[in-house]
């Protein structure tokens, strides 16, 4: 795992920073917020817990919300858009390339979720991380299966595109339960797939009335 691109530059001139000091710290980031919370998190706290000095924090960023906003970019999503064939399938590839219970992606998300209606900065650095690319990877499998007559001509695709955000980030942070990938199938199955197609899935025609 790498650190944004300008992250290995220095500040205000002096030598290269060690890419690998900023993992280590960024890394303290990922583990110390989850723990604590944003507004609890402190440069001294990521300092100690990635073995570094207070100094060596501060000359890579200058306060915490600098610090945190490359943490955030650390979670960029990278991993080829799928492509099966199926509108289903490829819903459903996509979210279990995205829900990684392992990472710390959700944990991380919970932990800034207040503070990013007060941070402006922080909060575009979530949009263009998180955000854009998950709703470029639905507009692009939309279109995908609408070329393959998937899509019925009635769907609003783009208020469609706001049910999964919704639903998890409600999961996630009202809720407390964990997003796992039979959450994120009932999703599939029970909204997405049925308002993009207009027919419930196990029905065998589109536009076919489901049983009352």
């Amino acid at each position: 795992m790498l650190p944004p691109d300008d992250a290995t530059r220095p500040k205000s001139g002096g030598r290269p920073r060690d890419p690998e000091r900023d993992v280590a710290l960024l890394a303290a980031v990922s583990e110390i917020l989850p723990e604590v919370g944003y507004d609890r998190l402190t440069m001294d706290s990521v300092a100690a817990r990635a073995g570094a000095s207070r100094a060596t924090v501060y000359r890579r960023w200058k306060d915490k919300s600098e610090l945190v906003r490359d943490a955030v970019r650390m979670l960029a999503w990278t991993e080829p858009l799928p492509d099966t064939g199926s509108l289903r399938s490829d819903l459903l590839a996509v979210g279990a390339m995205y829900l990684d219970r392992d990472g710390p992606r959700d944990a991380i998300l919970s932990a800034i979720a207040a503070s990013i209606n007060r941070d402006p900065q922080l909060r575009e650095t979530v949009e263009q991380v998180i955000a854009e690319p998950r709703r470029a990877a639905y507009a692009a499998i939309v279109e995908n299966a609408r070329a393959r007559g998937e899509i019925a001509d009635s769907a609003d695709t783009a208020l469609i595109a706001d049910v999964v955000p919704a639903m998890i980030f409600y999961r996630l942070l009202d809720s407390g339960e964990p997003v796992d990938g039979t959450y994120y199938e009932r999703i599939i199955d029970a909204l997405v797939v049925p308002l993009l197609t207009g027919y419930s899935v196990g029905n065998a025609e589109p536009g076919s009335t489901a049983s009352q």
